[in-house]
């Protein structure tokens, strides 16, 4: 046994000192130069260096390594000829890329890229190894695009000549026994050069159909909670949708997707006179058929049933330097909600540089014809988000963005945004100062690459509201919906009705549930009202008498957008020259 113990010894003793006579290298944390160029002649590759730029060509490749943060950083870069769709490009760093990806630079074009961070050790050896590799992936790079065929492109939309004086079907394509509920627009509509597109599917649902899908109300029953249906039974059309929408930031680029069951879920009117409020979409009304004639020059009811306008819209200049500019374009979906007295015209507008608008305007005639009858026409939104394209929508983070209002964090060097993750169920509210923002992204999702100064930028969404005021109803204990302008549940939450966020979010106390849970970079449902104070005027028709005879009130608008970020490389549609 001895023995056997020291020949294992000599042996381990005998490997050992061959290293210690070849000095074994060790790692560091930082390349230098030298050991780059040492790395690069034992590869026998022809290279030259340009300050922190090494261009190398290796056989039949060539590409730059680039020596960043005093040699804390090594980064490959490649130029890939050929032109791959932007899908082809996301399956393969979804799918293929291990430790590389792909990225389209607009200045240098399609660039393989790969790095180390040589902070966690690094050697010569190690240097040629990550060239080595590289290379390789190049090649398999190239063997991916050739096997991987793109998707179908969108179809020709065929448009005809505006004539004055006469009406023009929207530019769309609808696809087939959909109801023309499910459909593609491109911009600049009529153009073959089109640069963007929206894919819509919407829907009007019943409340029966409401119900099926989970969505209920919960009261108290003896001193327990009892759940019950949130909506009137019936086929009345309750919920008007956007189940998907889709946009597409180029031609090659693919379908991205942002919302995911869209729709305002109440309209609340509660009156400063008479103690009166109505729950108008829960109690009273539905959506109310349209007539062709109520659309604009370019327009066409949609379905079968008639109850949704379909209508392009100049949306008035985009931008302007000069001679260079452009008038924007906006396909909006628009339906009218009638509630006794009171109808509500609720719009969609996908706009052709990805925003998405929301508005909602209160009409008809006044429920009292008296002039101190003021009430509050409150819309109450609730906005699914899913972030990204089909396979990697999945993984989304929420942020609160705000202006910071302290003049010492305004300066030149401290200016910057004040952005922190939400991270669990919460609600906000709007800060007048701090331009407050809900900014939903997808981390594992970019369309602008890294740079020197910063990493590469996740695409987003950023809700912006433009309020008249902020409502808060506190007459009633029912009414705990409205004390905070926004609020952010996960898409798997139990609640999905806005009037009972309040009671999920706070219990009998009034304090915070403790059930609240975690987001868990999962899907959200970000919930935000919008309302208008309605002061009664002469201009309502009301001095003979509260009738559509003697005259309505006219349309006054609540506006929020969702804007996207970092979905483009440069202004989108931008036509420079004249």
């Amino acid at each position: 046994m001895q023995l056997r113990l020291i020949a294992t010894l000599l042996v381990l003793f005998g490997s050992i000192l061959p290293l210690r006579g070849q000095g074994l290298e060790r790692p560091v944390e930082a390349a230098t130069e030298e050991m780059v160029v040492d790395a690069l002649k034992q590869l026998n590759c022809r290279f030259n260096v340009d300050e922190w730029k090494f261009n190398i060509e290796m056989g039949k490749r060539t590409f730059k390594l680039y020596w960043l943060d005093n040699g804390k950083r090594l980064a490959l870069k490649a130029s890939i000829k050929g032109q791959p769709s932007l899908q082809a490009i996301n399956r393969y760093n979804e799918k293929t890329a291990s430790t590389s990806r792909v990225v389209q630079n607009e200045k240098l074009g399609l660039l393989l890229e790969s790095g180390v961070d040589c902070q966690l050790g690094i050697t010569t050896a190690g240097i040629r190894k990550f060239v080595i590799r590289f290379v390789g992936e190049i090649g398999e790079f190239e063997t991916f695009v050739a096997n991987n065929k793109d998707v179908a492109p969108i179809a020709p939309i065929d448009v005809k000549p505006i004539v004055k004086g006469e009406k023009q079907k929207v530019p769309m394509n609808i696809d087939p026994g959909s109801d023309d509920k499910s459909l593609t627009i491109t911009f600049p509509t009529g153009d073959a050069k089109w640069e963007t597109a929206w894919k819509i599917i919407w829907d009007m649902e019943s409340g029966e159909q409401a119900n099926a899908q989970g969505y209920k109300t919960i009261k108290k029953v003896k001193g327990e909670d009892k759940e019950f249906p949130a909506f009137r039974a019936g086929r009345s059309a309750l919920l008007f949708k956007i189940k998907k929408a889709y946009f597409k930031p180029g031609q090659d680029a693919e379908w991205i997707q942002v919302l995911e069951d869209a729709h305002p879920q109440e309209f609340y009117v509660p009156y400063y006179f008479k103690n009166t409020r109505f729950y108008d979409l829960r109690d009273v009304g539905s959506y109310v058929g349209l007539s062709a004639k109520e659309g604009g020059a370019i327009s066409q009811p949609l379905s079968k049933a008639k109850n949704v306008m379909a209508e392009l819209r100049d949306t008035g200049v985009a931008y302007k330097h000069g001679n260079i500019t452009r008038r924007g374009e906006e396909l909006t979906l628009w339906a009218n909600f009638g509630a006794a007295n009171y109808t509500y015209m609720i719009e969609y507008g996908f706009r052709d540089d990805g925003v998405i608008v929301f508005r909602h305007s209160p009409t008809g005639y006044n429920y009292f014809n008296h002039f101190d009858a003021s009430h509050m026409h409150g819309s109450y939104w609730r906005l699914g988000v899913k972030l990204g394209p089909e396979g990697n929508n999945e993984t989304n983070q929420v942020y609160s963005v705000n202006l910071p209002s302290d003049p010492k964090q305004q300066g030149d060097t401290n200016g910057k945004l004040d952005i922190k993750e939400i991270t669990k169920e919460s609600f906000l509210d709007w800060n007048a100062q701090g331009f407050t923002r809900i900014r939903v992204t997808n981390p594992n999702y970019t369309i602008i690459p890294e740079a020197k100064d910063r990493p590469p930028l996740p695409i987003s969404y950023d809700l912006v509201t433009y309020p008249q005021g902020v409502a808060r109803h506190k007459r009633n204990p029912d009414e705990k919906f409205s004390l905070h302008d926004y609020w952010i549940t996960r898409a798997d939450c139990p609640e999905k009705m806005y009037v009972n966020l309040g009671n999920y979010f706070f219990n009998e106390t009034g304090a915070v549930s403790p059930k609240l849970r975690n987001l868990e970079n999962q899907n959200v449902v970000l919930y935000h009202s919008s309302s208008a104070l309605h002061t009664p005027r002469a201009e309502d028709g009301i001095l003979k008498g509260n009738s559509t005879s003697n005259g309505q009130a006219t349309v006054f608008w609540t506006t929020f957008e969702m804007r996207p970020r970092n979905l483009f490389l440069k202004t989108p549609i931008y036509r420079s020259l004249p």
